[in-house]
C-alpha cells in the first residue's frame, strides 16, 4: 500500500499544530488562548485528513503540481516572516505579502491589486490591534509600522 498524499499533508499540519501549541504555550496567559486554540484546531484538522486518508483508501495523488504551486507562496509568506524578524514593522512586510499572494492567485491589474492587498492589511492591522489588542513586531526602522 503506498501512502496517499493526504496522510503526508495531514500529518505536516497536524505537526505544524502541534508546535505552533507548543510555541504558544509559552506565551503569557493573556496572549496564548486565541493562538491555542487555532493551532488546536490546525492539529485537530491535520490529524483528521490524515486519518480518513487511511479509512477510505483513494489512489495516490501526485504533489509534484501542487508543490509548484505552493512553493512560490510558501517563499513570499517566508519572506514575510523574515521582514518581521528583521525589523521592519508590521505594514510594509504585510502590505508586500498581500501583493504577492494576490498576484499569484490570478489577480491583475495594477490599482484592484494594491487597492486589494491595502484593504486586506488595513483590515488585519485593525483586527488585531484595536480588535484583539496583540501587540504588532515594531519596527527598526523609523517611520514605519
Amino acid at each position: 500500500m503506498r501512502p496517499h498524499s493526504d496522510l503526508w499533508i495531514g500529518a505536516v499540519l497536524a505537526g505544524i499544530g502541534l508546535w505552533a501549541f507548543w510555541e504558544a504555550s509559552g506565551f503569557d496567559a493573556r496572549s496564548s488562548t486565541y493562538p491555542m486554540i487555532v493551532a488546536g484546531l490546525l492539529a485537530a484538522s491535520g490529524a483528521g485528513i490524515a486519518g480518513m486518508s487511511l479509512v477510505r483508501g483513494a489512489p495516490p495523488v501526485a504533489l509534484a503540481a501542487p508543490l509548484r504551486a505552493a512553493l512560490p507562496a510558501g517563499g513570499i509568506i517566508a519572506a514575510w516572516a523574515a521582514a518581521l524578524g528583521f525589523g521592519l514593522g508590521f505594514l510594509l512586510p504585510t502590505l508586500l505579502m498581500q501583493i504577492g499572494l494576490l498576484w499569484l492567485s490570478g489577480m491583475r491589474g495594477v490599482l484592484r491589486i494594491l487597492g486589494t492587498a491595502l484593504l486586506i492589511t488595513v483590515a488585519a492591522y485593525a483586527l488585531f490591534v484595536a480588535g484583539l489588542e496583540v501587540p504588532l513586531p515594531r519596527s527598526r526602522v523609523p517611520g514605519l509600522i
